[in-house]
């Protein structure tokens, strides 16, 4: 009786740990269910024909709320992450960046962010945050504010290396923030202030006061992008320069930024010839240089 009635206990036990579990999730974790996303602009646009402003993105009547589910096949999921808003104000928790089918996966529209304590995602548009960061199992991705887009960036460091998301195109480039303006903005709002203002019905761009045109980063929003072939863009942080690389100026670059770096010898710069070797050649340098 003693070893049933034992067997039931455990039993009874191991059926409650994931309630126990739920109960004692922070709220902001809680994120493979759909969430009520506040902060969406009153006059947004919504895809023709349907009750969203963005793919997932929609009203529900039942919820009378905007909601996203991160559970959907296809749908941006919510990492641990920060997000750096224009004033320099941080939002930590849980981060989902979406892009649209017509961009390449390293470009993001808008973000959601879950804040450390909160249930539901604020909306940030193209303009609204400087810098990204996401956990994911296997990487730390990182996303800079780019000509009205979100970008992934290859490789962080004194030198930063990303895509480039108007190559093959004949628009001007647009420039990185670099890293020491972003780390002088004041945060005025600071995030409780940019909380309770998205509670009280404001969007996430009425309640920031300050840094709304923090650098040339906040740019136009790019209108259509038609990559043939990926180009990169390689931006100094110290100097604050921006280069686009092409496969046509590649071996020029490289000999520019190795030029008086002791640690590139022949060798190593040979292992670098090839253009596809631009991850390697700047990662090196960053370690090395």
């Amino acid at each position: 009786m003693t070893r049933k009635l034992s067997g039931i206990m455990r039993a009874l036990s191991l059926a409650l740990a994931p309630l126990a579990l739920a109960i004692n999730a922070s709220p902001a974790l809680a994120t493979k269910e759909k969430v009520n996303v506040i902060g969406i602009p009153a006059d947004a646009e919504r895809i023709e024909g349907t009750k969203c402003v963005f793919a997932g993105l929609c009203f529900s009547k039942k919820r009378d709320a905007y909601t996203y589910d991160p559970g959907v096949w296809g749908m941006a999921k919510f990492y641990d992450g920060e997000v750096t808003l224009r004033d320099g104000t941080k939002l930590t928790g849980r981060v989902a960046a979406l892009g649209t089918a017509r961009d390449w996966n390293f470009i993001k529209r808008i973000l959601l962010v879950i804040p450390e304590g909160e249930v539901d995602a604020i909306y940030l548009s193209s303009t609204d945050a400087l810098l990204i960061t996401q956990q994911t199992k296997k990487e730390l991705r990182t996303y800079d504010r780019y000509d009205g887009a979100y970008l992934q960036r290859l490789v962080s460091g004194k030198m930063r290396l990303s895509y480039n998301p108007s190559a093959g195109t004949s628009r001007p480039l647009s420039d990185f923030l670099p890293a020491g303006t972003i780390a002088s903005l004041s945060g005025a709002v600071g995030r409780q202030g940019v909380i309770d203002a998205i509670k009280d019905g404001r969007t996430v761009e009425e309640s920031l006061t300050e840094g709304t045109s923090a650098g040339r980063a906040l740019g136009q929003a790019l209108s259509s992008i038609e990559i043939t072939e990926k180009e990169y863009l390689l931006y100094d942080d110290n100097s604050d320069r921006l280069t686009a690389i092409t496969k046509a100026n590649y071996a020029g670059a490289m000999a520019t930024l190795f030029a008086g770096c002791a640690a590139a010898d022949a060798k190593t710069l040979k292992g670098f010839r090839k253009y596809k070797k631009i991850v390697e050649a700047v990662e090196f340098y960053n370690a090395s240089c």
